[in-house]
C-alpha cells in the first residue's frame, strides 16, 4: 500500500501512483493606503489540495483498479470527507474528493480499455474539532 485514501488502498495493485503533487495556499488581504502602495496582512491558513495521478493497466497489473475507481466516484458524489495516509503514518489531514479524471487509452478490438491514467484532486476539509482552541485535525 502507498496511501489510504479512507477506505480506499492506492497499491501497485489497483493504481500505480506516479505523482503526487502537494499545494498550499496562504490567505493573504491587500489593505489599500492614501498615497502610497496597498500593504500586504496574512489573515491565515489558506486551501492545501493534493493531486493523485496514477495509472491502471486492467489486463496486466490492476484487474481490481476500474472498480475502484467507480467507488471513488460514489464517495466523491456523497461529500464525504476522507483521511489521506502514506505508507510511512503520515496523516495528511481530511480531504474532500474534489475532481476525479480518467483518461482510458489502448482500445482493445473488443472496445475494453488496457490503460486508464486517472487525477484525483483533493482539498483540505479541516474539521471542528478543536482543543484549547487549536484545531487538530
Amino acid at each position: 500500500m502507498l496511501f489510504a485514501l479512507g477506505p480506499f488502498r492506492i497499491t501497485l495493485d489497483t493504481q500505480a501512483l506516479e505523482q503526487l503533487e502537494d499545494r498550499e495556499r496562504a490567505r493573504i488581504a491587500a489593505m489599500e493606503r492614501a498615497g502610497t502602495m496597498p500593504t500586504k496582512q496574512f489573515l491565515g491558513p489558506g486551501d492545501r489540495t493534493i493531486q493523485l495521478d496514477a495509472v491502471i493497466y486492467k489486463e496486466v497489473i490492476s484487474p481490481g483498479g476500474p472498480t475502484q475507481i467507480e467507488m471513488i466516484r460514489a464517495w466523491m458524489r456523497s461529500g464525504r470527507r476522507v483521511p489521506l495516509i502514506s505508507r510511512s503514518g503520515h496523516f495528511y489531514g481530511f480531504y474532500l474528493i474534489e475532481e476525479l479524471a480518467a483518461t482510458k487509452t489502448h482500445v482493445l478490438p473488443n472496445g475494453t480499455f488496457q490503460k486508464i491514467t486517472t487525477q484525483i484532486t483533493l482539498t483540505r476539509s479541516p474539521s471542528g474539532f478543536t482543543i484549547f482552541g487549536t484545531q487538530v485535525f
